[in-house]
């Protein structure tokens, strides 16, 4: 026995392969004022927010013409509409007569937009087409010549983008080579099964500090190492000029870190048997499931309605690609779900942030078999859900979950904002598997001292 675990032993550190495309050199020191700061906040919200391509929304949340949803970042609020040729526009959701906020709810369907102060009635496309008392201004009269304030809208990958800024690069050209890989996916089939938003204690750069770096995945998720292989030298960075970059976290391989590394767990068991293979095959030897796994999914994926696994490398197939889009949005893929988490600035309070927390699934063909899926039922964060769109729920943060490894994460982001203030904390001090979160930080003062 010692022997065939010794031999198991040697297999798999031999088949180790962790990579890094690029170092960033620290350009800025990553001190606690980034996240306390009014003034630093402003800056941000000026400089960098009002020049990114945003996620404003999902594309299935707006089917129809006059559908529309609002989003808000920092004290910006951003009107999406479906047009009557099915394209969708963006606007300053604030009325050019005298600013009033044009639309105060999250989303609805409507023929027009309708002031509450003055009356002055906007069509969907944005044009103004009613004003009271219109023959009354010595300029002329506003209709026609008065609208609603556009901004560039692209949707892709169902997601709704907007930038605030009139003369941005187009959004291909914003996200870069991570459009590569997103093209292999099906986000188009998707629908998003969980949805929930938070204001929580902490700047929203902890957070996307933590989503930057996976040092903290021993310490912080232990649950997760029976699944994914934690150990940097056995993961794939990739990092990018535009600021983004991805991690390639091998799955369906427990981790070195597991005292059965070996061993047949529940999760890789249930992954085994949805996909017709017999766990007994692999006892003391999980670590060969991951390739049987991929050959699996290759050989089945397109005649359970995953046409999209054709295009896929083998890794994509069972492993975590992990994007983090600059500046505030992660997206994880795995072969069948997308995760998505961001968070953005609060309107007034660099101690706060707006939290996202979004799945996205898609369903077999067979699905419906209840010979292959007894519940009927596809996963979210939290447990097996319906396959069908939900709508967003507003958390109290501490009050309900966000998912287990989430919570994990708010929680330490929430105990670093503390330490942030203290006198005590110099500047960040980071390893080398750190080196995405010195990007991050680069990336930002990029940004702030451009002309």
């Amino acid at each position: 026995m010692t022997n065939f675990k010794e031999k198991n032993l040697i297999e798999r550190a031999n088949s180790v392969s962790g990579s890094a495309n690029k170092i960033f050199q620290e350009e800025v020191k990553i001190t606690g004022d980034r996240y306390t700061s009014i003034d630093f906040m402003e800056k941000e919200m000026d400089k960098m927010w009002a020049k990114v391509w945003n996620i404003g929304g999902w594309c299935n949340e707006i089917p129809e013409p006059g559908d529309y949803i609002t989003h808000e970042i920092g004290r910006e609020s951003i009107l999406m509409v479906r047009q009557e040729d099915k394209s969708i526009k963006a606007f300053h959701n604030v009325c050019p007569h005298r600013g009033n906020r044009l639309v105060h709810s999250d989303n609805g369907s409507a023929a027009d937009f309708t002031c509450t102060y003055h009356g002055w009635k906007f069509n969907q496309s944005g044009t103004l087409i009613y004003a009271q008392d219109e023959e009354d201004f010595p300029q002329g009269n506003p209709c026609g010549k008065i609208n609603l304030s556009e901004i560039p809208c692209e949707v892709y990958g169902s997601l709704i983008w907007y930038n605030m800024d009139e003369n941005c690069f187009p959004l291909s050209g914003f996200l870069g080579e991570v459009k590569n890989y997103f093209d292999m996916h099906d986000l188009d089939g998707m629908k998003r099964v969980y949805y929930k938003v938070c204001e929580v204690p902490f700047n929203w750069k902890a957070l996307r500090d933590n989503f930057n770096e996976s040092y903290h995945l021993p310490m912080t998720h232990p649950q997760i190492i029976d699944y994914f292989d934690d150990d940097y030298k056995n993961t794939d960075f990739e990092l990018f000029d535009t600021g983004h970059n991805l991690m390639k976290m091998k799955g369906c391989l427990p981790s070195l870190r597991d005292k059965g590394t070996f061993e047949i767990n529940e999760k890789i068991e249930a992954d085994l048997i949805n996909w017709n293979l017999d766990p007994k095959d692999f006892e003391g030897k999980a670590h060969k499931a991951r390739e049987a796994l991929q050959k699996q999914k290759r050989k089945l994926g397109s005649k359970r309605g995953f046409d999209h696994f054709e295009r896929m490398p083998d890794a994509w197939l069972t492993d975590a690609f992990h994007f983090n889009i600059f500046p505030g949005t992660s997206i994880t893929f795995t072969a069948e779900v997308v995760s998505l988490q961001r968070t953005e600035p609060h309107p007034t309070d660099p101690n706060k942030s707006i939290y996202d927390h979004w799945q996205m699934a898609l369903k077999a063909n067979d699905s419906d078999d209840p010979e292959t899926n007894p519940t009927m039922l596809v996963a979210s964060p939290e447990d097996m859900v319906e396959w069908k769109e939900v709508e967003k729920k507003v958390v109290i943060f501490g009050e309900e979950t966000l998912s287990e490894v989430a919570d994990q994460d708010l929680d330490r982001s929430s105990a670093q904002q503390l330490g942030f203030h203290s006198r005590g904390f110099k500047g960040a001090y980071l390893s080398g598997q750190e080196n995405r979160v010195q990007q991050f930080h680069n990336i930002i003062d990029r940004y702030l001292n451009s002309e």
